[in-house]
């Protein structure tokens, strides 16, 4: 149901200060729930001094789904006078409830259009709220006055605001109607961007009041995000730079150096085999506005990444025997450190080629770390030496003989026309456990059938004419 409303007004007696306080009764149609005041409120203007307040009355009468709302009374040029005036939540007569709200002193002189914020809350039965008016006469000397550093600013720009008033004792500050600083000067920080009101209301300590108010209009600031570094190795790989990107993203991407080697359209950047040193890039994001342009600069250090090619011989060997260890470094930084493992439980720091037994059979390896000392580190590895332990033997490699195929597939033959006489034939797995066991005339060949066992390495070790050879087979 709608607001029945009607205007009425009393002038009351005259207050301490000077001030006049006009009080307007709000019901329609006519009726005695505002008791003692008199008259009716039509269009039209309102005339006080400067100086005076008006308090607003209602009692609210079938008002159904409005109940509890506020009216926001507001007066165009004189926002320091804005009220809300609460509805009551009794509706039903004779309980309801008179409820009032004063506004503070109108100080500024000049004809101030009376308007609500909300219009289902403040349309009269006969006439909107906005036909009236009001008319104050100067009467206070107050002027709220004040400069701002920069008005149209990008976020996160500081701005200085100079009190230039006249009359006043004390000050408040409000950013979109928000108290921020009681000082006489102020500063605010513009984190966002926005439109901002920065009204300043001027107080002369004796009951005159007066505001101004400046817009503060804050654009969006160009982000590019913060210096990024990083370091990485010249191998054959390449990095994003995207992905280091504090800021906005959708930049756009120059390089300052001259590697020749990055992508300015999709940010990737090869370092594969690049000098050593620092390379720079520019991440840059538009301003927009008053706004600049913003820049962020990545620095990428390429450091020389070691290598190394390893040649190890005999990689099937007795314990008797020595491996050579060969190699060939390249990017390999002056004052590096070396480490070697072989598996064995034992390590060791030569950076020449060098000899190398290992005193047990088994699998082992040769593997070397190196460290440049400048982030780079990298591991090169031989771990297929296969080691048979030959302690007992009476002459090794003596006897010739061959084994094919080898690998082999479940079965292989054993070429014995280079060896005469009685042939013992003998066949460990890599736990030098006997696995198969033949004896036969040398001169021909000898087919052995190894379906049945498992895959992977064993050793074949022949004996004749007072010698003894072993031959590693793999079976697969």
């Amino acid at each position: 149901m709608k607001q029945l409303l009607l205007l009425s007004i009393l002038l009351s007696s005259v207050i301490s200060n000077s001030q006049t306080t006009h009080q307007v009764c709000v019901e329609d149609p006519p009726s005695t729930t505002c008791p003692g005041k008199t008259g009716t409120f039509t269009p039209g203007n309102l005339v006080i001094q400067q100086g005076d307040m008006i308090e607003f009355t209602t009692t609210t009468v079938l008002l159904g789904g409005y109940t509890g709302t506020y009216h926001n009374i507001e007066f165009t040029g004189s926002s320091a006078n804005n009220v809300d005036l609460f509805v009551s939540s009794t509706v039903f007569p004779p309980s309801a409830q008179v409820t009032s709200i004063t506004t503070p002193p109108f100080n500024t002189p000049g004809v101030f259009p009376m308007e609500c914020t909300n219009f289902a809350h403040c349309l009269l039965s006969e006439y909107p709220c906005t036909g009236y008016t009001v008319t104050v006469l100067a009467s206070c000397t107050v002027n709220a006055d004040f400069t701002a550093s920069a008005t149209d600013i990008c976020s996160g720009t500081t701005v200085n605001f100079t009190n230039t008033s006249t009359g006043a004792v004390s000050y408040t500050w409000k950013i979109n109607e928000f108290p921020f600083s009681t000082s006489t000067n102020a500063v605010q920080n513009f984190g966002a961007s926005g439109s901002f009101d920065i009204e300043l209301i001027a107080n002369d300590g004796a009951g005159c009041l007066d505001s101004t108010t400046v817009t503060i209009n804050v654009t969006q600031a160009a982000n590019a995000g913060t210096d990024e570094s990083n370091t990485f190795c010249n191998v054959n790989d390449s990095i994003n730079l995207n992905t280091m990107v504090t800021g906005d993203a959708g930049g756009s991407w120059n390089e300052t150096t001259s590697s020749g080697q990055f992508n300015n359209t999709t940010g990737y950047f090869n370092y594969t085999g690049l000098t050593a040193g620092d390379y720079d890039f520019d991440h840059v994001i538009l301003g927009t506005g008053v706004c600049p342009n913003d820049t962020a600069t990545m620095t990428i250090t390429v450091n020389q990444e070691p290598g190394l090619t390893l040649n190890v011989t005999n990689t099937n060997l007795a314990t008797s025997d020595s491996a050579y260890i060969d190699f060939t470094p390249n990017g390999v930084l002056p004052g590096a450190n070396w480490l070697w493992n072989f598996c064995d439980g034992n390590f060791d720091n030569p950076q020449t080629p060098f000899y190398y037994s290992w005193g047990s059979g088994g699998d082992f390896c040769v593997c070397v770390e190196i460290n440049n000392y400048n982030g780079c580190t990298q591991v090169f590895c031989d771990s297929s030496i296969t080691v048979w332990d030959d302690a007992g033997t009476n002459e090794l490699n003596a006897l010739e003989f061959n084994i094919y195929p080898n690998p082999a597939d479940g079965a292989f033959t054993i070429d014995l026309t280079k060896i005469t006489g009685k042939v013992e034939i003998k066949m460990y797995d890599m736990a030098q456990r006997l696995v198969y066991t033949e004896t036969t005339s040398g001169g021909g060949n000898v087919f052995v059938d190894a379906k049945e066992m498992a895959t992977g390495r064993y050793f074949i070790e022949i004996t004749a004419m007072d010698q003894r050879n072993t031959i590693p087979v793999v079976l697969k």
